[in-house]
């Protein structure tokens, strides 16, 4: 009879041949063998994960390290690939392109059924079609007095600062707006942010202290299936953080469950609803599935989430950046009186648009802001595809994040320096197609006129009524670690507030 410890040895020696002969095959005879990259990272995807949780959303600024060491193309996981060269990012997501997105990375926001989710192609562009014209810009110009009313409430809450004699962490102010501006387009209801105590909303607190739970579930999808199977009622005592996430949940599912029980009270809403496009009938998309709670939730979730963040984001870079140029600072103030010469009147959107400065203006600070921070990973298919000049098997995940095409000082000279000019020379045309801060092709933004119309909006009338002056002020206050969008861990930028003076 064979000992019990022989046993043990010679099922340890062969657990050890099969992890061997496994690397072996990863590391020489993958179909992905030919692209340089660590070892490690071919190895496992716990290499990536370590960038990911226990550098503190660090992936991002490590693709940067390894493009440098390795070149435009890495192999960063087992099957996946990384690529720097700019003619990849029209290959991987432009128009006409079939990739699928890897349902691991869009999997982890736990809004599964929502548009931004879904990997069917052909679903997908029924949900898009059923949204999209809610974001249009006649939908958008239509219901631009309703923004441009959180914008006159963010200013008249800036403008107490003032008297306060203290700084406004313009961080928080920026992110509280446009979580008050989705909230109100597309439910016609109120987060109370702009109301909250220094902006220090709930749900944006919530948002800050679960988004690097993220990267937890993607690489260890089980946690997730254990935290979110808790009961709400425990959830909140066990993570305290999530107590802002869970009442916009009941917030929002409340609002869901009166409007699926009474259709008709849709009616009594102050504007249009993103809920009045889900629940209109729709005879010429017969194949749309049935519209079920589940998914209304999570499609409100996300689009709140989504609407939240970016724009937020990107008014606070625009505004460390034009405080810290004086020459931009000045010249953008002159545009604006010029073409607003009485500041009490507003200015509407479409004159706005009209200002080229202003539109340079915008264009950097979304290059410099980034939008998505996280590369989007797609999967090749349904067959081979040339990506950037070479064959990429099909299966593989692929992707191109937009920090490293905004950074190539290609085609972004001093890709660092806050530069509006660069948008307004006579071949700035050509620049257009590598700004990505709203992705590109297929599965691009589905809010984009809306974030163009708060980004006119917002900062036109800031610079107009207000006189900003920073408080202490570094790079340091824009700096973000990765967490698919940024999460800015650092002092929040601050500014002292008064009102113009013309």
């Amino acid at each position: 009879m064979i000992p019990q410890y022989a046993l043990g040895i010679v099922a340890a020696l062969c657990l050890s041949v099969a992890v061997l002969l496994n690397a072996n095959k990863r590391l020489y005879h993958h179909p992905l063998s030919k692209y340089p990259g660590p070892s490690l990272a071919a190895l496992t995807p716990f290499y990536k994960a370590y960038y990911d949780i226990i550098k503190d959303g660090g992936w991002a600024e490590h693709l940067e390290y390894l493009h440098a060491r390795y070149g435009t193309i890495v192999r960063v996981g087992p099957n996946e690939l990384h690529f720097s060269d700019p003619n990849a990012y029209n290959d991987i997501y432009g128009m006409g392109t079939r990739h699928t997105k890897q349902q691991e990375m869009y999997n982890c926001f736990a809004t599964d059924r929502s548009v931004f989710a879904m990997s069917d192609h052909h679903e997908v562009m029924q949900r898009r079609n059923l949204i999209g014209p809610f974001f249009s810009r006649r939908a958008i110009l239509k219901l631009e007095k309703t923004v441009q009313g959180k914008i006159d409430v963010l200013v008249s809450r800036l403008q107490e600062y003032h008297f306060m004699k203290k700084s406004a962490n313009l961080d928080l102010a920026f992110r509280a707006l446009s979580l008050e501006v989705i909230t109100a387009y597309c439910f016609a209801t109120s987060s109370n942010a702009l109301n909250s105590d220094n902006f220090q909303n709930g749900i944006l607190e919530a948002i800050d202290q679960t988004l690097p739970m993220i990267w937890v579930f993607k690489h260890f999808p089980l946690i997730k299936t254990l935290l979110l199977g808790v009961p709400e009622c425990f959830a909140s005592v066990l993570k305290p953080s999530t107590k802002g996430i869970l009442e916009q949940r009941k917030q929002m599912g409340s609002q869901i469950d009166q409007i699926l029980k009474d259709p008709s009270s849709l009616q009594n809403a102050d504007h249009e609803t993103i809920y009045h496009h889900f629940l209109t009938p729709q005879p010429d998309n017969p194949r749309l599935p049935p519209i079920h709670r589940d998914w209304l939730l999570d499609e409100g979730l996300y689009l709140r989430f989504a609407g939240s963040d970016t724009v937020g984001n990107t008014c606070t870079v625009a505004t460390y950046h034009i405080l810290n140029n004086k020459d931009v600072h000045c010249k953008l103030f002159q545009v604006l009186k010029e073409a607003w010469p009485d500041k009490d009147t507003p200015a509407s959107y479409e004159t706005l648009e009209k200002l080229p400065y202003l539109t340079a203006v915008i264009k950097e600070s979304l290059r410099l802001a980034h939008g998505v921070v996280s590369p989007l990973p797609r999967i090749v298919g349904p067959s081979d595809a040339e990506i950037a000049g070479v064959i990429v098997p099909a299966g593989t995940v692929v992707s191109m994040g937009a920090t490293i095409l905004h950074k190539n000082p290609n085609i972004f000279p001093q890709p660092m320096s806050f530069e509006p000019e660069r948008w307004l020379k006579d071949d700035s045309f050509e620049l257009e197609k590598y700004l990505v801060s709203f992705s590109k092709g297929p599965r691009s933004c589905l809010g984009i006129n809306l974030a163009w119309c708060e980004l006119y909006l917002i900062i036109g009338t800031v610079f107009r009524k207000l006189d900003l002056t920073p408080d202490n002020a570094s790079i340091e206050n824009i700096s973000f670690r990765e967490y698919f969008v940024p999460v800015h861990r650092g002092r929040h930028f601050h500014a002292f507030v008064s009102p113009t003076a013309e």
